[in-house]
């Protein structure tokens, strides 16, 4: 449906957009899942600053606060 297709290209609070999901697909790799149906990716080549970025792809609505502590910890590098 076109309604759907438009959310997707413009809308980043109803899930990721079309281009933010093609970018995080084409530099990182795939890590894993939560409980919730999050998707979790980290860059395959380190920043400038020598840490690798690290991405959720929400299922759904992007509500952060559907982040289990785990994945909260190792999205911000503070627990692996």
């Amino acid at each position: 449906d076109i309604l759907t297709m438009l959310k997707q290209i413009f809308t980043w609070w109803s899930g990721n957009t079309i281009g933010a999901a093609f970018d995080i697909k084409r530099r990182s790799g795939y890590v894993g899942t939560d409980e919730y149906g999050n998707r979790y990716f980290e860059e395959r080549k380190p920043s400038l600053e020598g840490r690798k970025r690290r991405y959720v792809m929400y299922k759904g609505l992007a509500e952060p606060s559907k982040v289990p502590a785990d994945w909260h910890g190792w999205l911000h590098h503070t627990g692996e």
